[in-house]
């Protein structure tokens, strides 16, 4: 009985962290133009390697993504997406790595 309670417990303590959870922003990258293609969500903070650039949408949503032209955020970054805005390109792009700042 005791065992039954805890997990139960246990569970109830989860949900209600999991519900108050933060949404973070996201860089949707697509293979082909106009949204097509196979996507790739990117949501993590720090650095990500972009694995598409056909087009891309970025829902802002607390995080800033600070965009480079090169690999693993190296060099001059190159454009900053709003931490609060969405953002869209229908064409291709030649961002190949994000700094989701967190």
């Amino acid at each position: 009985m005791k065992r039954v309670a805890f997990v139960s417990a246990a569970t109830a303590a989860l949900v209600a962290i999991m519900g108050s959870a933060a949404f973070a922003s996201q860089y949707v990258a697509y293979e082909g133009p106009g949204f097509s293609g196979r996507s790739v969500t990117i949501d993590k903070c720090g650095t990500s390697n972009i694995p598409f650039h056909g087009s891309y949408k970025w829902y802002g949503d607390g995080q800033s993504g600070r965009m480079y032209n090169q690999p693993n955020a190296e060099g001059v970054m190159h454009f900053e997406l709003a931490s609060n805005r969405y953002a869209e390109q229908r064409t291709p792009v030649g961002w190949q790595s994000i700094f989701i700042v967190c």
